[in-house]
């Protein structure tokens, strides 16, 4: 199953974040303008879903944030899911809310996490939500920030939990799959929190600890990376659901020094592909399955990360190569998401 994160923080009004301070940076990063729409508008998300499902995408993995009702077009980072749910063209794919919790959107009060919580339920008993082995999936953007709001102690994370697992249950949607990112490249410490309590490992990026250099530093860089992080989950008492990266280069974004990186070339994209296809075969990556399997999937960083350069979506610089890629290595979509919503799956390779 492939997976791409989508993330919902483009809008017209100003202030946005096609602006740096008072000047958009378009014109200077013209490559990254995409051909389906730069704002997100219902017809945007109609345009995307149709080419992510042309293309062997099975779910968008939206980022939904506590965003502060008062705060400037802070609600608008969450109208993705929304757009998608309306959509026509819903029903060609399926979507998975990721709960974005870094600050200043961590969600500290039990008030409004279960406000929050009766909201993702109700996303959850839409016909195009993710269930891998007949359970909804779920995710929480960062597992170490999440037990620090939650009061820093197993019971706040089992307490805040169990409101979402209860909540899901009483709905009529049974047990929920729960993963978590955050969690960095090292094998996990048996006695980890998060191992009796979530369900699978997901990073949503993940960026080499190395200097920024003046010239972009060889997309190949960030590949192996990706490889060494996966590789190092490979034995963990719960698995992991793998995320390689369309790209990583924040210039746009003056304010963020981390490294950059170039964009892959066709070739080196389909190399990345074609390996973590490979290393998915293995039987031991993707979402956890009731009968002790896997459910084969990974997830891509990103959909439309525009200015911090993880980008699948179609461009006037890449056009649909990224997504070209994705088909070729991959193939159709639909036998994937017909797997991921059906009964548990029994002939699955056990872990």
């Amino acid at each position: 199953m492939v997976g791409v994160n989508y993330f919902a923080g483009w809008w017209e009004k100003q202030p946005n974040k096609w602006h740096h301070g008072n000047k958009d940076w378009r014109p200077l990063y013209p490559d990254r303008r995409p051909l389906l729409g730069e704002y997100n508008t219902q017809a945007t998300m109609d345009r995307e879903i149709i080419a992510a499902a042309d293309h062997g995408i099975a779910f968008f993995q939206f980022l939904w944030y506590g965003a502060d009702e008062e705060r400037e077009n802070e609600p608008l980072l969450n109208r993705g899911v929304e757009q998608f749910m309306k959509s026509p063209h819903a029903g060609r794919l399926k979507f998975v809310i990721e709960y974005c919790n870094h600050p200043p959107f961590g969600i500290t009060s039990l008030e409004r996490w279960r406000t929050c919580v009766a909201y993702w339920v109700k996303c959850m008993q839409h016909p195009s939500y993710l269930r891998v082995g007949g359970r909804p999936v779920f995710k929480i953007h960062g597992a170490g920030q999440f037990y620090e709001q939650v009061g820093r102690t197993a019971e706040g994370v089992d307490r805040f939990l169990g409101i979402l697992r209860s909540a899901a249950r009483e709905a009529g949607l049974g047990e929920l799959t729960i993963g978590s990112g955050g969690n960095g490249p090292e094998p996990f410490r048996d006695d980890h929190w998060m191992l009796k309590r979530l369900d699978y490992n997901n990073e949503y990026m993940a960026v080499p600890n190395i200097e920024r250099t003046e010239a972009d530093l060889p997309y190949a860089m960030l590949a192996q990376y990706h490889r060494e992080w996966r590789a190092g989950h490979t034995n963990d008492a719960i698995p992991t659901v793998p995320t390689i990266a369309a790209g990583w280069n924040p210039r746009p974004w003056q304010d963020d020094q981390r490294p950059c990186f170039a964009f892959p070339t066709r070739a080196e994209w389909t190399e990345t592909l074609q390996q973590l296809k490979a290393d998915l075969e293995k039987g031991v990556y993707g979402f956890p399955l009731p009968n002790g399997g896997v459910q084969p999937a990974f997830t891509i960083y990103a959909w439309n990360e525009f200015g911090e350069g993880g980008i699948v979506a179609p461009t006037k610089g890449h056009g649909y190569m990224m997504l070209e890629g994705i088909q070729e290595v991959f193939g159709p979509t639909s036998p994937s998401v017909q797997k991921a919503t059906s009964s548990p799956m029994t002939k699955d390779p056990q872990r």
